[in-house]
């Protein structure tokens, strides 16, 4: 059996440009608090999956978390979501050029034989470029992929962000991923929540943000808990496991 890939994925960070609190909650030291733990795992990998910085792609909040993550002892990846400055990631942490594409952060990564896919919500769409490009991906790949996408790719039964918040071209992206089986697992981000989602046999993960949770049940924006939360991923290409931490 080939090892397990571990991966821990944290999402909405909501990082200012200063240390500033929101609501009473401290970001910046949410984040930090979450990483401390996370170091002491043993990680192959940790995807930061979109809403780094604050509300519009603050330059100060990308040099933070980049000088923060200097010392973490694991590879990263970053995401955008649509909190985030693609430009300004892409200068800041130093993306590859080809991680980035008519101003969008999508992108592939082989990690221990194992095909990983992150695509580019951060405009509330799946542009018909990066629809083209999973098509082709998959098109060349036999074995299981995971997913990565910031926004969940359907109505999540999470009142206040499925009805204000949600994809919008939903039916375009899961007329690409019925025809494949090999995508099983979809990792997201962007509804401050904990569930799991199924569709046409595809598992859909929503992990919960490391600033505050968002109640699924209530119509209007309501903080459920403030308790920040992160997604630990197992996966050996024939089981994959996964599971969210709290502090």
């Amino acid at each position: 059996m080939s090892k397990n890939l571990i991966i821990a994925q944290v999402t909405d960070l909501h990082i200012g440009p200063t240390n500033i609190k929101y609501k009473g909650i401290e970001p910046r030291q949410q984040f930090l608090n979450v990483l401390r733990v996370l170091s002491r795992k043993k990680l192959d990998l940790l995807v930061l999956s979109g809403d780094l910085a604050g509300t519009e792609g603050e330059p100060e909040a990308y040099a933070w978390i980049k000088q923060v993550l200097a010392t973490f002892p694991y590879p990263y990846l970053v995401m955008a979501g649509n909190h985030d400055h693609v430009a300004r990631m892409s200068q800041t942490f130093n993306l590859p050029d080809t991680d980035v594409s008519q101003g969008m952060l999508y992108f592939s990564r082989t990690i221990q034989k194992k095909l990983l896919l992150f695509l580019d919500s951060s405009s509330y769409r799946v542009p018909k470029v990066q629809l083209e490009w999973l098509e082709r991906k998959l098109d060349k790949q036999a074995q299981p992929v995971l997913l990565f996408i910031h926004h969940p790719p359907l109505r999540c039964g999470c009142t206040f962000m499925d009805d204000y918040h949600r994809l919008q071209n939903t039916e375009e992206l899961w007329q690409i991923l019925e025809q494949f089986d090999q995508i099983q697992h979809i990792f997201c981000g962007h509804y401050h929540a904990e569930k799991t989602v199924t569709q046409n046999s595809k598992f859909v993960y929503l992990t919960p943000s490391t600033i505050f949770q968002i109640d699924t049940e209530e119509p209007d924006f309501m903080i459920e808990h403030t308790n920040p939360g992160w997604r630990m991923i197992e996966w050996n290409n024939v089981q994959m496991h996964t599971y969210v931490e709290y502090l």
